[in-house]
């Protein structure tokens, strides 16, 4: 049986890639191939920006001291075939903007660091990304116009993107770190201002890194926490494709649940 390790990282976000051979039932849902087009630039591009500057500061701030439940779901597809590796369930507080980890779970055995897991595992998807992509509005060109989509309806959408020689996001493969360039983007309610979703997308990677995409999205939906609703994570998506064919990848879906808040100074106890 053949292994290969990648690791990616964006911020404090690892994605740890450990790719075999060995086959797994098959699941329905299908993987996923993403290209960003542009739509027409709308005049408001400023205003807009910093609304939805404003709306990534509001959700971090919300977050701190945030704990919530992530079902994570893996899958990969090899050729026509599409397989649902496991579920791994992990616990996860906010403080100071930083995540961390507790009572990881896979197959009835516990684990004390997401490092230390098999296979693809992915940090960062409440506050990192918000933070990465709130410094990406502040610090690059921004493009914003409107779009309809199926599951967003009309929406705002504002584009940016990062060269690699940013180094914001960086892939690690074979022990050899290979900085990107990638194209962000938010969406947000033409109405509220509210986040719907942000999506991050690497296409033009080192031929050397053996990967051919790296695609991270995640959707918001409204939260109520103790009488304060916002729109926070609801669902993630991170999906690798390789070089050696669209027929390659690997993808974990994450759902969120049992938001919580405490106190700086409070004991967060899980029940077994």
């Amino acid at each position: 049986m053949k292994f290969r390790t990648v690791t990616i990282f964006i911020g404090t976000l690892v994605l740890c890639i450990l790719i075999h051979a060995e086959s797994q039932p098959e699941s329905h849902l299908p993987a996923m191939g993403y290209a960003f087009t542009r739509g027409p630039s709308t005049p408001s591009g400023a205003a807009q920006a910093e609304q939805v500057e404003s709306a990534l500061d509001q959700r971090l701030s919300t977050l701190a001291n945030v704990v919530c439940h992530e079902q994570i779901a893996r899958y990969t597809l090899r050729g026509k075939t599409t397989s649902q590796k496991d579920t791994l369930d992990v616990n996860v507080e906010v403080q100071n903007g930083i995540e961390k980890y507790s009572q990881i779970r896979l197959k009835q055995k516990s684990f004390q660091d997401m490092q230390k897991l098999p296979g693809t595992w992915s940090v960062g998807e409440m506050a990192t990304l918000l933070s990465a992509t709130r410094d990406a509005i502040q610090l690059g060109q921004v493009r914003v116009s409107q779009e309809e989509l199926t599951d967003l309806g009309r929406s705002v959408v504002m584009e940016f993107a990062y060269p690699a020689s940013s180094r914001r996001w960086y892939l690690k493969a074979n022990s050899r770190v290979h900085w990107l360039q990638f194209e962000g983007r938010v969406w947000t309610s033409p109405e509220t201002g509210d986040i719907r979703r942000i999506s991050w997308l690497a296409n033009d990677l080192p031929t050397e890194s053996g990967v051919a995409q790296v695609y991270w999205t995640v959707d918001f939906s409204p939260v109520d926490l103790s009488a304060l609703v916002v729109t926070l994570p609801q669902k993630a998506v991170f999906q690798v494709t390789y070089k050696n064919g669209a027929d390659n990848v690997d993808w974990n879906v994450t759902q969120f649940s049992e938001y919580r808040r405490f106190s700086a100074d409070s004991a967060i106890h899980f029940e077994e």
